[in-house]
């Protein structure tokens, strides 16, 4: 089991503030979306919480040993296979081949990618196919939490549903805990225990809301029902009404980072 506490974070980018004092607490096993308008400070917190960017001002609690990171894009190596792509984290770890083998193997059963997906470079696989090598790579590492930043969010609707079947079965069979960044109501309610709204300009959470019953177990019509619900809340009215060209930059998060967040 296991959660994580952000305490306070605070972060700026060329002396603009994106976050400001913001605060969230994902308790064990528990699976957070966190949803705000564009250029709210989203990809920013999801950074912070997988170890890629740090805090200007904050804490981090983490009660787990491992974490892993599902970024916006893929981010594959685009001159490696699969297999390696997979097992890149490990290999910066300094694991040893026979080992990095079969976790790369066991990571790639566990998102169904077959013995000669693996050999495929980034190149010669569709899009569902990147965002499968992209998890498997998350999940390599053996991690106890995941940080999910909006990995779906290019998919077309029946690719990014299956992605999403993906996850809610993974997280029912290994009970990591989670943070889920996304602007998508359905997909949030759709995954999540627990829906977190992130203040349009990064000044911290503005509340939360909770979809009824669990992940996995919600019928299409409960979503749908909680979705049309909660359209005129308060809390989410800055999704639909904000215009992001007022709202300041975020910061980018490049591979330079994994050797940190994986």
């Amino acid at each position: 089991m296991s959660g994580l506490t952000l305490a306070t974070i605070s972060h700026a980018f060329a002396g603009r503030r994106v976050l400001d004092t913001v605060s969230l607490v994902i308790r064990p096993g528990e699976l957070v979306a966190l949803v705000g308008p564009s250029g709210s400070g989203k990809s920013t917190l999801a950074a912070i919480a997988g170890g890629v960017l740090k805090p200007d001002r904050g804490r981090i609690m983490r009660r787990y040993a491992r974490h892993g990171m599902v970024f916006q894009q893929a981010r594959l190596l685009p001159w490696a296979d699969a297999r390696d792509n997979i097992g890149f984290p490990l290999q910066l770890a300094g694991m040893g081949a026979e080992r990095i083998a079969a976790r790369v193997q066991a990571a790639a059963e566990a998102v169904a990618l077959r013995p000669d997906d693996l050999s495929k470079r980034p190149d010669a696989l569709s899009g569902g196919m990147r965002a499968r090598v992209a998890i498997a790579r998350a999940l390599v590492v053996e991690p106890d939490f995941l940080v999910f930043d909006e990995p779906f969010a290019a998919l077309d609707p029946a690719l990014r549903r299956r992605m999403q079947d993906l996850v809610l079965s993974l997280s029912g069979a290994r009970g990591f805990g989670g943070l889920f960044i996304t602007h998508d109501l359905f997909e949030a309610a759709r995954l999540a225990h627990r829906i977190a709204v992130l203040d349009r300009q990064g000044r911290g959470i503005t509340g939360s809301l909770t979809p009824p019953g669990a992940p996995g177990t919600r019928s299409e019509a409960t979503i749908f029902g909680f979705v049309e619900k909660t359209r005129d809340d308060p809390l989410l009215r800055d999704l639909v009404n904000v215009d992001e060209r007022a709202l300041p930059l975020e910061g980018a998060c490049d591979i330079s980072g994994f050797r940190r967040c994986c």
